[in-house]
């Protein structure tokens, strides 16, 4: 298993200089960045117990797991009815029910986070699945911060980008962070030491609905809101568009990683 997930992380690594994937909120270098910005935020006791879970597979850092979620999967295997959907789909009206990400019966993100927390915290279950649970939820608080991972509508808007055509989904979960660096350690310290002041706590729930206002506010103010069925013609998106929007990712990761930091550490803590 170890050595799967590090070579579909090589692959990703690989995928992210290529081009885009419309799949991985983030992509592996903005769940790499809110990882390192969290576990710098971990308390030495903490930080110790959660290096103690990360050692069953040989690691000693959080952002070694971060991007599992997405690849935990062998090529061409089904998808396991039961995994966890890597969203959850608030409509820009604010009412969304309480299992927000209809047509399955898998958790959405926003369960995900809070069911995986409390298996993390439960020390009399056996090592391995505590850490099959700290990965779910470094991944999804992360993801959660995607705007588009939070929003209904999610993003098949067809775009021109740089004279290539995709979806906004596309771009936000890659070139919107890329285009600016890929280098995870690089970016963490960035933002770290930017200055910027971000709002913090909140539930699961509340960091998708953020999400899902800054789509509806910052994504769908020059978009169509549309869902399966949306425009053809691709609407052409500015060359600048990744740069523009880079200061609201950076926002978005920095909330996650100190979230996810204080969110481990008040589960952990005795």
């Amino acid at each position: 298993m170890k050595q799967r997930v590090a070579a579909c992380l090589l692959t990703a690594f690989a995928a992210l200089a290529m081009g885009p994937s419309p799949a991985n909120a983030w992509g592996v270098t903005g769940h790499a960045t809110v990882a390192i910005i969290a576990q710098n935020r971990l308390t030495p006791a903490v930080l110790e117990e959660i290096q103690g879970l990360l050692a069953l597979e040989g690691y000693t850092e959080m952002w070694r797991v971060a991007s599992w979620a997405d690849h935990n999967r062998a090529p061409g295997m089904p998808v396991d009815p039961d995994e966890p959907i890597h969203s959850a789909r608030i409509p820009f009206s604010g009412d969304a029910p309480a299992h927000a990400c209809p047509g399955t019966t898998a958790l959405c993100a926003d369960e995900a986070v809070d069911h995986y927390t409390a298996v993390l915290a439960d020390r009399s279950l056996a090592a391995s699945v505590r850490l099959e649970a700290l990965k779910y939820v470094i991944h999804m608080v992360g993801d959660l911060h995607q705007p588009l991972h939070g929003s209904d509508p999610i993003g098949y808007n067809q775009v021109s980008y740089k004279d290539s055509v995709t979806i906004i989904h596309s771009i936000w979960d890659n070139q919107v962070v890329t285009e600016h660096t890929t280098n995870g350690y690089n970016l963490a310290a960035e933002l770290s030491a930017n200055g910027v002041a971000v709002t913090l706590g909140g539930t699961p729930r509340d960091w998708a609905v953020e999400s899902s206002d800054m789509a509806r506010d910052h994504i769908y103010d020059v978009l169509p809101v549309c869902w399966s069925a949306c425009p053809t013609t691709p609407t052409v998106l500015p060359n600048s568009y990744a740069a523009d929007k880079y200061p609201l990712a950076a926002q978005r990761l920095k909330q996650a990683g100190y979230r996810l930091g204080d969110l481990l550490n008040a589960t952990l803590t005795p």
